[in-house]
C-alpha cells in the first residue's frame, strides 16, 4: 500500500486547527482563531473518514491561535495562552479546560506573574502533570490537573527564553528542547530535580528567520531526528546522549514551525515549505537515514508549514489540518514491528455498559510522544485507546479512558494500568478489546460485553445450562447476560459463570456473596471473588452439593476493600465442578445478593 492522501468527508466549514485525540477515541478541533470547537467521532466501523461531527460549546472571549493544550489524566482537555485571540495579536494569559461529558468550558488562572504568555510550550510529565514553559522568560511552571492550579513559576537554570521552542520527551523521562537564542546548544528538563543542564551542541544549526525552530519527534530506535527552522537537520541519540549531523531539506525547504508525526511503519512525516512562512509545501518521510520525498495534498503549492498539523488517529492514518476547512487522512506503506506494539497483560473477561474497570499492560504509552510541531501547537498521543469489537457484527467502540498510571514512553517491560469505562451504547455479547496507541494495536483479547448494571448495587441472577448445550453468553432469568467461563456435559469439568456487580459505595468494610446450586451427586459448588490488587480471583469458599439444593456463602470481612474496584465493581465467579455427568440434571447457578454485610 503506498503512500495516499484522503479527503476527509463531511466536515465543517472551519479553519481547522490544532486536532487532538479525546480518551473517548474522538476528535475535538478549533475553528482556529475563533471561539467554536468541533468534534468528530468515528463511526461503528471505526471510521474516521465517515466519522460523525458534532459542534461543542464555544469558549467565552477566548479564540485563540498558537496557544499550550494537552489531554489531562481525568480526560478533560486544558488550553492556555493565544499568541492571537479571535485574529488580533495579543499574547493572552487566558486559560480554559473542557469537559467532555459536560460539554462546558471553566476558566483556569495562569500561573502567578505571567500577564502576558503568547505562543506558549507545553508537555505532560511522566507523573501526569504538565509543564507550561513561558516564551517571554525563562521560566516554567507545573499545572496539577487534580486541583486545576499552577505551582510556583521557576527557571531550573534554564540558559535562555523559552520563545519558539519545542519540547519532546525522551525514554529517560527527560524533556529536550533546542535553544533558539542560545544557538547551537540544547537542554535537558529534569522533572524529578526540576532543573536543566546542558545537552550538548546540535552540530548543524537548527534555528531559522525568526527564531523559529522545527519538530522534534522521539523514534522507536531511541533517536530523535530534529528538524530545522532552516534548511538543516539533527540527530540526537538517546541511547548514547550525542548529537549529529542529519540530511538537508533539499535547496530552498525549511520547517520553521512545521509539522511532524511518527508513523506506524517507524517513519516520521513531516511538512516543508520554501523560506519563512512561504506557500508551496512539500512532505517527505524520515526512516532514520534518508529524506523521502512522497506525494503531497491536493492544492499543496498553496500551503505553508507553518499552518499544518498532523494527528496520529488510532487506525493508524494521520489526520492533516492546515486552517481551512479540507482535512485529508494520510495512509503510509510498510506496517509496524511486533515489539512496538502494546500488550494487554491483564483485563477483565466480562464488562458491563457504563461500568469502569482496570485494564494493566506494557508500552500502553508507546514509544514516543508521535505528534509534534515547531513549539505552539501540542496534540501528543502517548496514552492507550481501548477498542472493543463486537464479534458479531465487527462495529467499533471506543471506550473513555482516564488515569494513566503513567505517560512516560519507551518503558519496555514495565506494567502500566488505565482505568477504561465501556460506553452505554456498547453492544451486547461476545467481543474482542484490544489496546491502541500511537496507531499500533495490541493483540486481541476476548470479553463479554453485558448490559448495565442495576444502580442499587444488588443484583440476583439465574440461568439453567441443560444437556449438551454449550454457550458462551448466558441470558438469565433477571433479563441480563452474564459471562460463561466454561461449559461441558463430561465428567469432571468445569461449569462457571461470571457476573459483575457495582456496589454504591467503595467504602464497604465487607462483602457477602451467595450462591446456590441444584443437586447433582458429586458436584462441588465454589464462589470466587476477583482482587483487584493481585489481579486474580480468589477461591473464597468450596461445599459439596450432594442431594437437594445447597447453598453456600462467603463473607469478606478484612481487606474488603481489594474485592472493590472502580465505581464500587465486585467480580464473582459461580462454579460448579465435580466427575458427575451433567447430562441428566440441569445444571443451576445462581448469584443471589452482593452488598455491604448485615
Amino acid at each position: 500500500m503506498a503512500q495516499t492522501w484522503t479527503p476527509l468527508k463531511g466536515g465543517p466549514n472551519i479553519s481547522a486547527y490544532n486536532a487532538t485525540l479525546l480518551y473517548d477515541g474522538s476528535v475535538i478541533v478549533q475553528d482556529g482563531d475563533n471561539s467554536n470547537w468541533w468534534k468528530l467521532t468515528p463511526n461503528k466501523q471505526g471510521s474516521y473518514l465517515n466519522g460523525t461531527w458534532k459542534q461543542l460549546a464555544s469558549t467565552p472571549g477566548y479564540g485563540p491561535l498558537y496557544y499550550a493544550s494537552s489531554v489531562l489524566p481525568d480526560g478533560r482537555f486544558f488550553t492556555m495562552g493565544g499568541e492571537y485571540n479571535f485574529g488580533t495579536s495579543s499574547f493572552q494569559n487566558q486559560g480554559f479546560i473542557y469537559d467532555p461529558n459536560a460539554d462546558s468550558w471553566t476558566k483556569v488562572n495562569a500561573p502567578s506573574g505571567w500577564s502576558q504568555m503568547g505562543d506558549t510550550g507545553s508537555i505532560m510529565l511522566p507523573n501526569g502533570k504538565l509543564m507550561l514553559c513561558n516564551p517571554l522568560s525563562n521560566q516554567s511552571c507545573i499545572f496539577d490537573p487534580v486541583t486545576s492550579t499552577f505551582g510556583s513559576p521557576f527557571s531550573g537554570g534554564k540558559a535562555d527564553a523559552n520563545d519558539e521552542e519545542g519540547l519532546c520527551l525522551l525514554p529517560n523521562g527527560k524533556v529536550l528542547t533546542v535553544d533558539a537564542v542560545n544557538t547551537p546548544r540544547s537542554e535537558l528538563f529534569d522533572p524529578k530535580t526540576g532543573t536543566w543542564s546542558d545537552a550538548g551542541s546540535t552540530i548543524n544549526s537548527l534555528v531559522g528567520a525568526g527564531e523559529e525552530i522545527g519538530p522534534m519527534v522521539l523514534r522507536p530506535d531511541g533517536t530523535v531526528i530534529c528538524f530545522g527552522g532552516g534548511a538543516f537537520n539533527s540527530i540526537y541519540n538517546t541511547n548514547t546522549s550525542t548529537w549529529s549531523a542529519a540530511p538537508a531539506f533539499p535547496t530552498g525547504l525549511d520547517c520553521a514551525d512545521a509539522p511532524a508525526c511518527l508513523l506506524p511503519n517507524g517513519n516520521v512525516i513531516v511538512e516543508a515549505s520554501p523560506g519563512l512562512f512561504q506557500s508551496g509545501a512539500q512532505f517527505f518521510e524520515w526512516n532514520g537515514t534518508a529524506l523521502t520525498a512522497v506525494t503531497g495534498v491536493p492544492n499543496a503549492a498553496n500551503f505553508t508549514s507553518f499552518t499544518g498539523g498532523f494527528l496520529m488517529l488510532p487506525t493508524g492514518e494521520v489526520l492533516y489540518t492546515n486552517q481551512n476547512p479540507q482535512m485529508f487522512l494520510y495512509t503510509t506503506k510498510g506496517t509496524f514491528q511486533q515489539s512496538w506494539a502494546p500488550t494487554i497483560t491483564a483485563s477483565p473477561s466480562s464488562v458491563r455498559s457504563g461500568s469502569s474497570y482496570v485494564l494493566s499492560g506494557t508500552q500502553l504509552t508507546g514509544l514516543s510522544t508521535s505528534s509534534a510541531y515547531g513549539d505552539d501547537e501540542q496534540n501528543f498521543t502517548n496514552y492507550p485507546m481501548v477498542r472493543i469489537t463486537n464479534t458479531q457484527s465487527g462495529d467499533v467502540q471506543y471506550c473513555r479512558i482516564s488515569q494513566p498510571s503513567t505517560y512516560a514512553v519507551a518503558t519496555g517491560s514495565l506494567v502500566q494500568n488505565v482505568i477504561f469505562t465501556v460506553p452505554n451504547s456498547a453492544e451486547l455479547g461476545a467481543s474482542t478489546i484490544q489496546v491502541v496507541t500511537n496507531g499500533i494495536p495490541s493483540a486481541s483479547v476476548q470479553i463479554i460485553v453485558g448490559p448495565s448494571t442495576p444502580a442499587n448495587g444488588v443484583s440476583t441472577f439465574q440461568g439453567t445450562f441443560v444437556s449438551g448445550t454449550l454457550a458462551s453468553v448466558l441470558t438469565a432469568g433477571d433479563g441480563n447476560t452474564y459471562n460463561v467461563k466454561s461449559v461441558s456435559t463430561a465428567a469432571g469439568q468445569t461449569c462457571s459463570v461470571e457476573a459483575d456487580f457495582n456496589l454504591a459505595s467503595t467504602q464497604i468494610p465487607s462483602i457477602t456473596v451467595s450462591g446456590s446450586a441444584a443437586a447433582v451427586s458429586g458436584v462441588t459448588g465454589q464462589l470466587f471473588l476477583y482482587d483487584f490488587k493481585a489481579n486474580a480471583f480468589v477461591n473464597l469458599t468450596a461445599v459439596a452439593l450432594g442431594t437437594g439444593q445447597k447453598t453456600f456463602q462467603a463473607t469478606t470481612n478484612v481487606n474488603a476493600s481489594r474485592f472493590v474496584g472502580p465505581n464500587g465493581l465486585v467480580r464473582v465467579i459461580v462454579r460448579g465442578l465435580g466427575p458427575a455427568r451433567l447430562n441428566s440434571n440441569p445444571f443451576i447457578l445462581a448469584v443471589d445478593a452482593v452488598g455491604v454485610a448485615g
